[in-house]
């Protein structure tokens, strides 16, 4: 992607905050933000400027080692083009510990961008709609989960935390004890932070379920594991997602299960039925689920089965084309400065910390994509293996100078905590920073 860039900016990690606020210092001194869409759809205005004043690319040099010459540019570029630019986050976005606040600076820059909503920024998607398929209704349980330790360290949130009910499953950190986990296609022993606590958590549980396309780390720990088929073997839900043109579309069986393998909603059914509540599931099979549904909507299953995909009507998706942006916060506007934020403790407006450095000789670790292979599920194709066979580290030339490493040599990898890995192989090359790996 850096080839094909006009401007490519190989940032210290885990400064991004810096260049954002950087970036946002040039648009409001210089005045290239949108003041029209700020003043109309934007609270909180003068509290940013304060806090960008003294944010210079000056200043942002010291912390990100980019040029301040090459921000203004950028910066420049980004004003010159609004509202049609977009501020992509990236994929993994959680690095460093400052995450959620280098998510609401990409938010407030393309905020002054005005970007949101427009054409060529950020559209505006909207869904299809069809009825529930009509089952008993759910009995009301007043005992609260313990998805997390008490106090919450995280009392935004609006969603049970993985990494909450693993550690509220060790004894006497939660309102109550958690005796077992139902694992659905997740491998917790390399998904979670911390192992050795997600370890601990899984010795303390009486019972635990993992239902898996694969034999993953997590089905070593099960009790019992109850092999799910493949995509290409089951017929799904119906998928309705907010889109740019509004559709829905269903997941058809190509071929019969295999071995024992069972589709994940005739494993949820059995359980179901099994345990008295059939009457939450009493649908014989998911083509009679996605069937109701489709009849219920007014929509045709022969056409669904045919196509695999209805479109519905197309709504605006812009500002220009008649769209009202919409942002789901207290005041019903883009909150520059966040009230909301400031009352938990946090800050309203993202404010630079960068990592530690780390200590002499150790690199920060950058994780990209190889585009052959599409994440670990490739990893098993002979011909995909026989264009790329196996990771390699990459290395600066500088790097590989100081250690009297050659290129295609084997190295052992080892991190702050003195776990090793490896071998594997090298690639030194001009493309990576000299402190990072």
């Amino acid at each position: 992607a850096a080839s094909k860039a006009h401007k490519y900016l190989p940032i210290r990690p885990g400064t991004d905050i810096a260049l954002l606020l950087a970036i946002m210092h040039v648009l409001i001194e210089e005045n290239l933000y949108d003041k029209e869409y700020i003043d109309r759809f934007a609270i909180g205005f003068e509290q940013l400027q304060a806090h960008l004043s003294d944010k210079t690319p000056e200043w942002a040099y010291a912390r990100t080692g980019l040029r301040p010459e090459d921000i203004r540019e950028t910066a420049r570029m980004l004003g010159a083009a609004k509202p049609a630019v977009v501020i992509h986050p990236g994929r993994r976005v959680t690095w460093y510990g400052n995450d959620t606040q280098r998510s609401r600076a990409i938010a407030l820059l393309v905020a002054l961008l005005g970007s949101w909503g427009r054409k060529g920024g950020y559209l505006m998607t909207s869904a299809m709609e069809l009825p529930s398929f009509p089952y008993q209704p759910y009995e009301k349980n007043d005992v609260a989960i313990a998805d997390r330790p008490v106090p919450s360290a995280y009392p935004l949130a609006d969603n049970a935390l993985a990494s909450g009910i693993c550690d509220a499953t060790i004894p006497g950190t939660s309102a109550y004890d958690v005796k077992g986990w139902f694992v659905y296609g997740t491998n917790l022993i390399t998904t979670l932070p911390d192992p050795e606590n997600t370890r601990k958590a899984l010795q303390e549980l009486e019972f635990i379920v993992a239902v898996d396309v694969l034999p993953a780390e997590i089905c070593g720990w099960a009790d019992v594991v109850l092999p799910e088929s493949t995509y290409l073997e089951r017929c799904d839900e119906v998928h309705i997602p907010a889109y740019k043109e509004p559709y829905m579309a269903v997941r058809q069986e190509v071929v019969k299960p295999m071995y024992n393998s069972k589709p994940g909603w005739w494993i949820a059914r059995e359980i179901a039925h099994r345990i008295g509540l059939e009457n939450y599931f009493p649908w014989k099979d998911s083509e009679e689920y996605v069937m109701e549904r489709l009849k219920a909507g007014g929509y045709s299953c022969d056409e669904m089965q045919e196509k695999g995909v209805i479109k519905g009507k197309p709504q605006p998706t812009t500002y220009e084309e008649g769209a009202t942006p919409e942002f789901w916060t207290a005041s019903g506007k883009i909150e520059l400065y966040s009230t909301e934020l400031a009352n938990n403790g946090f800050d309203p407006i993202p404010v630079c910390t960068p990592p530690e450095e780390p200590p002499p000789g150790y690199y920060r670790l950058l994780v990209g994509r190889v585009p052959v292979h599409t994440f670990g599920r490739t990893a098993n194709n002979r011909e995909l293996c026989e264009i790329y066979d196996e990771n390699e580290i990459w290395i600066s030339s500088v790097v590989a100078r100081d250690f009297g490493i050659a290129h295609g040599e084997k190295v052992v990898l080892v991190n702050q905590d003195g776990l090793e890995d490896g071998p594997v192989r090298v690639k030194v090359t001009e493309r990576i920073r000299n402190d990072c790996a």
